[in-house]
């Protein structure tokens, strides 16, 4: 009886061994497989880095083509169903974060008057001085306009149905050059005001952009989830906001002109 125990225990841990040998050899047989594509995946993981601002409208693109056709409509759906009470109500106050106004309003305010101050001053060093001084308040100023003006380009060319649409009525699309409110939802402009201020701002001050990038998260979140636009608004109203501060910052930057405030 204790040999037969013995026999079966060696047996089954022999029958373990095998299986485990053979395992290791089929992952080992499918990882040299998948070489190829591995090495694909780290040449665009290349590109990308090369060129991030190329690479990653590619990559918007893609992902809210994707979305208008399988995500937006039963993610309106869903959370329209289910964010209710205080959860609804945080959002609708967080949105208001993505109110243009907010940022360009002073921001403008603040690059006026340091360029009145610039004109008055007395001396070149004053001078000099004021319009250091103005560079933040324009990057941040600029960013949101000119991110605005495309947003508000392609709002009115697409035309997109917003969500109420198709919650209320089922109808889902596009008519374009259509300035009617209901009839802009691509891309989101709340999305894209956050974004271009926050953006701005961790330029400006880089200590301060795990901050910067929570506040813009939250508000295009909130567009998404109190279902006044979908995914893909939110999203494309995000990057091209980030895209046009990077590419001002650069501009800037190509004229000796540098947004940051202070030192690292």
């Amino acid at each position: 009886m204790r040999r037969r125990l013995e026999r079966g225990w060696l047996s089954l841990v022999e029958r373990a061994g095998l299986a485990w040998e053979g395992l290791t050899l089929a992952a080992t047989t499918g990882w040299r497989q998948l070489q190829p594509l591995r090495d694909a995946l780290s040449r665009q993981g290349d590109r990308t880095r090369a060129r991030p601002l190329t690479w990653g409208t590619v990559y918007v693109v893609a992902f809210c083509v994707l979305a208008m056709v399988a995500i937006d409509r039963p993610l309106a759906t869903f959370l329209k169903a289910r964010v209710l009470g205080d959860a609804e109500g945080f959002f609708r106050v967080v949105t208001d974060l993505g109110l243009a106004e907010l940022y360009l309003v002073p921001a403008g305010l603040l690059w006026l008057g340091m360029a009145v101050a610039a004109w008055r001053a007395a001396g070149a060093e004053a001078r000099a001085r004021w319009r250091r001084m103005a560079v933040a308040p324009a990057f941040l100023f600029l960013s949101i306009a000119v991110s605005g003006i495309i947003s508000n380009i392609i709002k009115v060319s697409l035309g997109r149905y917003r969500p109420r649409y198709y919650l209320d009525q089922g109808l889902y699309g596009f008519e374009p050059f259509n300035r009617d409110w209901g009839m802009n939802s691509f891309p989101s402009g709340h999305s894209q005001a956050a974004f271009a201020a926050m953006t701005a701002l961790i330029v400006i001050f880089p200590r301060h952009a795990a901050l910067f990038l929570t506040v813009a998260v939250l508000v295009a979140a909130s567009r998404v989830m109190i279902t006044v636009h979908y995914l893909s608004d939110a999203v494309a109203g995000s990057w091209l906001a980030v895209a046009i501060a990077v590419l001002i910052a650069r501009a800037f930057r190509a004229r000796g002109l540098e947004p940051r405030v202070g030192r690292e």
